[in-house]
């Protein structure tokens, strides 16, 4: 398939091109299953963690469309392996080492460290007490794991994390975590303490940063970050419920309106260079008012 991939298209490869030749070409007598049991109600699915599974209780499984979903970036992003160790193929690879890399890194070495990010972070909170091998690589005693695949797109904040992390330096913190907030009036990059019960009401966390060395509560660190890795991934709330317990820190993406909105404006650009450059037209982007209609 490897070898095909790159001169035949997906659809020709392994998708309905191959089971027409099969199946119809051939006069293969088949069955059509009943459509609750195989493929219930959509094709197009850009975000499979938008869809809520529980309503289709007699489907035996889901056939999302890989090529026209664009999935091939969300596998990217949320690809994991959870025994890098052992694993002929994450064996090779390295987690993430370097905070201060984060805005030079390529989204390749990004994206490479993100299906073995979490085991590593289970490594650290397995860890037993007192051991010497904390089970992450540190860079000035500090641990960071990327947990989201979109922080590679969060250009902004992968520029401004470094100096937030070093600004912790001479600070009682245990842990810091990362990611994107929205509807909050506001458009820049800000670093706050959690107080107890303060968890932001609209936002998403891409990833945290660990103070491995210098933290005076690791057991309890250790702890609660084992409560926040489960079969779906990383799940912050732990670490927000221990706010009365530990220094928790967010570093925020804040975005004024919301995550579509921003993402339209932050592709008016390409838009106008798309239509100008490639199309010859000028496109009528300046406007007095707006409305947005989900991400149209």
């Amino acid at each position: 398939y490897y070898q095909k991939r790159h001169h035949i298209d997906v659809f020709a490869v392994t998708g309905p091109v191959m089971y027409t030749k099969c199946l119809i070409d051939c006069n293969m007598p088949i069955s059509i299953a009943a459509q609750e049991l195989l493929y219930p109600a959509f094709h197009f699915v850009p975000n499979p963690d938008a869809i809520d599974y529980s309503q289709f209780p007699k489907c035996l499984m889901f056939q999302f469309g890989y090529t026209c979903s664009g999935l091939e970036g969300y596998v990217k992003r949320r690809n994991r392996c959870k025994a890098p160790h052992t694993c002929p193929f994450h064996a090779k690879k390295k987690p993430l080492d370097s905070f201060r890399r984060l805005p030079e890194m390529s989204e390749a070495e990004l994206c490479g460290t993100l299906p073995i990010g979490l085991a590593y972070l289970m490594d650290f909170a397995q860890c037993p007490a007192g051991s010497p091998d904390y089970g992450l690589p540190l860079e000035d005693g500090v641990g960071t794991v990327i947990t989201d695949g979109d922080f590679v797109q969060m250009h902004r904040l992968r520029d401004a994390l470094p100096g937030l992390i070093d600004s912790l330096r001479y600070k009682a913190w245990d842990v810091l975590l990362f990611g994107i907030e929205w509807s909050t009036g506001s458009d820049e990059v800000a670093l706050f303490n959690v107080p107890p019960g303060g968890r932001p009401r609209n936002s998403n966390c891409v990833g945290v940063v660990i103070n491995v060395e210098r933290s005076h509560k690791k057991e309890i660190v250790r702890t609660v970050l084992s409560a926040c890795i489960g079969e779906k991934g990383f799940d912050p709330a732990p670490l927000f419920n221990a706010a009365d317990r530990l220094s928790l820190w967010f570093a925020a993406d804040k975005l004024p309106g919301t995550i579509e909105e921003a993402r339209i404006w932050k592709s008016m650009p390409l838009v106008h260079r798309i239509f100008s450059q490639i199309a010859g037209h000028n496109p009528p982007l300046h406007f007095d008012d707006h409305e947005l209609h989900g991400n149209l």
